[in-house]
């Protein structure tokens, strides 16, 4: 389930959407092949709201964040694997020390191992929470996976995730 090749940029919009919408320029030319007219089709499949939970981590991971992550992880599978069957709600691990990363790092104030809710709608980030709980509830795990699933199912069921906007 670990989706590190989906990115985030730091204007909110997933990355993934700046292809189709470059991908729909060039279909409406004619110059798409059929595989690009396939995968500019399975975008169109992908929910007009969506919540992604997205887990900051470091380069090298302690086992404490091992741990954590595959809490995580556990959590969504476990809680939400129908909203994860339909796209609805996605698990992202993203390495917040490596370069690649690091527009969404600063633009949502990553500056250690962080959990971070993200309201998508529309291909855009209309809102995002930081569970800024997890990691005092490491060793609790009961709490811990009462925590995250309520933070997720928060988001799923709010109008907007939370009173954080993106660029804040």
């Amino acid at each position: 389930m670990r989706a590190s090749n989906a990115r985030i940029d730091a204007g909110g919009i997933l990355f993934k959407i700046a292809t189709v919408c470059c991908a729909c320029t060039a279909a409406g030319l004619g110059l798409l092949s059929q595989r690009s007219r396939a995968a500019d089709q399975a975008q169109s499949n992908v929910p007009a709201r969506q919540i992604i939970v997205c887990y900051f981590h470091r380069t090298v991971r302690c086992p404490t964040c091992l741990k954590v992550g595959a809490a995580i992880e556990q959590v969504v599978q476990a809680k939400f694997a129908e909203q994860v069957r339909t796209g609805t709600v996605q698990l992202k691990f993203v390495d917040f020390q490596n370069t690649t990363n690091k527009k969404i790092a600063e633009a949502y104030h990553i500056t250690g191992p962080t959990l971070v809710i993200l309201d998508v709608r529309a291909g855009k980030v209309s809102s995002w929470k930081t569970a800024s709980k997890v990691w005092s509830l490491v060793g609790k795990w009961d709490a811990f996976y009462r925590y995250v699933e309520d933070e997720i199912r928060s988001a799923l069921m709010s109008d907007r995730t939370a009173d954080s906007a993106p660029g804040r």
